[in-house]
């Protein structure tokens, strides 16, 4: 009788672990690329707990679209596959106001994603462009324009330094920031105006992208074109196509390059902008 009950038991574990691997077998998962922007539309709503937190959880609608990025272990060898939601490039109703936005893994299933094309609001710049690893090049192009042309030499990053930010999340909102700290948007930092794009137009072969909202931007970056309706906003984001260099000197050797960092450069309303694309080393 012992014999037949531990031939019992084991026939309970092989047939829960043979459920366990049809059900990871039946579960479906989105694509996710390589690329520094993956873009995915929330099929459900979502409860996310806030990395290296026990209380603190996002919440995200069903229909929202996001930003993941792949988070599976190194030794999991289950097939499931994971991701981490960017928090960072959701609104300010959604991120809300913490140090960091790291959020805990979610299943990468097409019950909780569905893979969407780039949006167009953020077609000012280019999202799907990588390196090689080997490449001695770090892909940015996060979609921060900052007031000028480039960034600042020898840019003191232990102070604020102060500046315009204009920014478009990755659920469609246009967040101005009168004064935000220049290439660092870590930490407590609450936009002037964060809005809904009601409408998108481009025009690529003069490097244009037309965002409208209802709810009024500051005039700095924007313009009224209607009393009423859903397009009474217009901020122009204008694409130069043209590139600044900023050289960084080793402290050891001032003759010496460490680095350079390069910016795409932007117009908003005849006012120079510029964006972060690329930091690239320079191999001895």
């Amino acid at each position: 009788m012992k014999l037949r009950g531990n031939l019992v038991g084991l026939g309970v574990l092989v047939g829960l672990g043979l459920l366990a691997m049809n059900a990871n077998a039946a579960t479906k998962y989105i694509k996710i690329g390589k690329t520094n922007h993956n873009f995915v539309q929330t099929q459900r709503t979502l409860k996310i707990g806030k990395r290296h937190s026990t209380d603190q959880v996002f919440t995200i609608p069903k229909g929202t679209i996001v930003e993941v990025k792949s988070d599976n272990k190194p030794d999991d060898h289950s097939g499931r596959q994971y991701v981490s939601l960017d928090m960072e490039r959701l609104s300010y109703h959604l991120r809300g106001v913490h140090n960091n936005y790291q959020t805990k893994r979610i299943l990468a299933s097409t019950t909780n994603f569905k893979k969407v094309r780039v949006p167009q609001y953020v077609q000012y710049y280019t999202t799907q462009k990588m390196y090689p690893n080997n490449a001695d090049r770090n892909r940015v192009a996060d979609g921060n324009l900052y007031l000028g042309l480039r960034i600042p030499d020898k840019l003191d990053y232990t102070k604020p330094n102060w500046t315009e930010r204009v920014y478009v999340t990755a659920d469609g909102y246009l967040e101005y920031y009168a004064k935000a700290k220049m290439l660092n948007t870590t930490g407590k930092q609450v936009p002037t105006v964060s809005a809904k794009i009601t409408k998108v137009k481009r025009v690529p072969s003069s490097g244009l992208t037309q965002l409208y909202t209802k709810q009024a931007i500051p005039s700095a970056v924007s313009e009224r074109v209607s009393k009423t309706g859903e397009q009474q906003y217009v901020t122009t984001i204008k694409r130069r196509y043209k590139s600044s260099a900023t050289i960084n000197y080793a402290t050891s050797n001032p003759h010496d390059v460490s680095s350079i960092d390069m910016a795409a450069q932007y117009q908003i309303k005849d006012r120079d902008f510029f964006m972060v694309t690329d930091y690239v080393g320079t191999s001895n």
